[in-house]
This record gives C-alpha cells, sequence and structure tokens, in this order.
C-alpha cells in the first residue's frame, strides 16, 4: 500500500547537471604612471561653531581650513522653488595668497569688491561643485550661506599653480562635511582629487606629493588637474579645474589617467571621510 501523505515526483524525471563554479581569480591592478602616494593624514572635526548651523575644521600638513553654513534661512521678497546658495572665499591677512594664475578680464572684472581675484575663483569653483550635491528644491524661499576662511596655508604650496588647486581640494572636502553637520539634505558628499602630470616623463605626481620641494618631479613643466566627484553616485563629476605651465598640448589619454587618477585619490579620501561620520555619529 502506498503512502498517501507522501508526494512523490514524476517517474520520468530529469535530473539537471549544475557546471560547477569557476575559481575566483582576482584582477590584478591596473597600470599606470602614477605614483603609489595616498592622500596625506588630515585632522577633521565638526560642530565647532556653536552660533552656525554646521561647521567643519581641517589642518592638513601645514593648512588650516575652516567653513561655516548659515542657513536655511527664510527670504523676504517673491516666492522661490528653491534656496539660493551663496559662497564666500577669505584668506586671513596675514596670508601670502597665491599669485600665478592668469585670470581673463570678464572674471577679473566680475569678483566682487570684498573678494580678491583669487578668492572669487575660489568661491565660483566651490559653489559649481555644491549645487549638484545639495537638495536646494527642499528648502524653498531660503538662503544657504557657505563661508569658508583659510586660516593658514603651507608655505611650500603658497607659489604655483598646484598649490592652489590642491588647496583648492581640500576646500571642497570641508565645506561638504560642513553640510552634512547642518543636516540638510544631500545627494552625496563631494570629494576631490589633485593630481599633477609633468609633460617630460610622463609621471603623475599625486597628492601629498605636489609642489614638494623634495620631489624634483614635480617642479617640472606640467599640467595640474583638480577633479571633485559625487562618488556614491558612479563617480559623477561636478567640478573640473586644469592649469598647465607647458607648452606641449594634452592628449585625451594624458586627460583621461588625469580624471582617473582624480578620481582614485578621491575615492581614498571619501573612505576616510564615511569612517569619520559612522564613527562621529556611533559614539
Amino acid at each position: 500500500m502506498s503512502d498517501r501523505r507522501r508526494i512523490t515526483g514524476p517517474v520520468n524525471r530529469i535530473i539537471p547537471t549544475i557546471p560547477t563554479p569557476p575559481t575566483k581569480i582576482s584582477p590584478s591592478p591596473p597600470k599606470s604612471s602614477s605614483s603609489s602616494s595616498s592622500p596625506p593624514q588630515f585632522y577633521l572635526k565638526t560642530n565647532l561653531i556653536q552660533n552656525s548651523n554646521g561647521s567643519a575644521y581641517i589642518e592638513i600638513e601645514g593648512t588650516i581650513i575652516q567653513v561655516s553654513i548659515f542657513g536655511p534661512r527664510p527670504i523676504r521678497g517673491s516666492f522661490t522653488e528653491r534656496a539660493s546658495l551663496s559662497v564666500e572665499t577669505k584668506f586671513l591677512p596675514h596670508i601670502n595668497q597665491p599669485c600665478s594664475i592668469n585670470f581673463n578680464n570678464s572674471e577679473a572684472s566680475s569678483s566682487s569688491s570684498n573678494m580678491t581675484q583669487i578668492e572669487h575663483r575660489l568661491s565660483s569653483y566651490l559653489e559649481n561643485c555644491m549645487l549638484p550635491s545639495i537638495l536646494l528644491e527642499k528648502y524653498p524661499k531660503s538662503t544657504i550661506d557657505i563661508q569658508v576662511s583659510v586660516i593658514a596655508m603651507d608655505p611650500r604650496r603658497v607659489h604655483g599653480q598646484s598649490g592652489l588647486l590642491w588647496l583648492m581640494s581640500w576646500i571642497v572636502v570641508c565645506a561638504s562635511m560642513a553640510v552634512v553637520d547642518t543636516g540638510i539634505e544631500v545627494r552625496d558628499i563631494v570629494s576631490s582629487g589633485c593630481v599633477k602630470l609633468v609633460q617630460s616623463s610622463g609621471k603623475v605626481v599625486v597628492g601629498g606629493d605636489v609642489d614638494r620641494e623634495e620631489d624634483e618631479e614635480s617642479e617640472s613643466a606640467g599640467t595640474t588637474a583638480l577633479v571633485s566627484f559625487m562618488n556614491m553616485n558612479n563617480n559623477e563629476i561636478v567640478g573640473v579645474w586644469m592649469e598647465s605651465d607647458s607648452s606641449q598640448e594634452m592628449s585625451e589619454s594624458e586627460m583621461a589617467l588625469l580624471i582617473d587618477e582624480c578620481c582614485r585619490m578621491s575615492t581614498l579620501v571619501r573612505a576616510n571621510l564615511n569612517s569619520y561620520l559612522i564613527n562621529s555619529y556611533a559614539s
């Protein structure tokens, strides 16, 4: 007598053949002409300024940057569907501002009276990077003010365009962390990478080795690139700034190499920012 409580399979059943999964082989790291250096160690602290809605403070080598966020604050007048963003970058009076960047007439005339050309250029780049990051449509009829103060700058980076772009990369990082400290909704945190391509040797000088006195390669003519990313959104580029002191034209492959190395550096910085946020909110 058959067991009616057991459901048996069909008589003419076929057992499928499952192939053995292949052995996982770790991909070899891509070849690159860049140096193996990583971003230098830096000190980061948020929520330092009590009378602001958000703030961040960064010390890296001999450079100190502080960013304060005020807002979102309501504005009077006609209704606006999204918040307006204003950025002001200021060097303390005792700091010698870099002066190696050539500005065209339109940029020089558009600078506000209370900011120098360098400060205006830094503010404009930071504003362009933060606009895609912040969800401005969440805060209609309001304004968000970002105030950047360069408290100290490494004397080795005052001269040369690489030092200015290196400073800008950390201003972007500090401002992004200050925005996160306010609790303003953002699409992603913006981080940056700064590298220099030496035209004579084709070598890419990365991060903390840019324009160092002991590195002869960094003093050679080449192109310095600053690229800012939202790494979580498939490494979306939100800002590009390139300066060249070489007479040679840059090829597409060299530009792609610069962007890739900036992305690699930005990813390393972003990993440190993620660790800081996890540890700060867990404690």
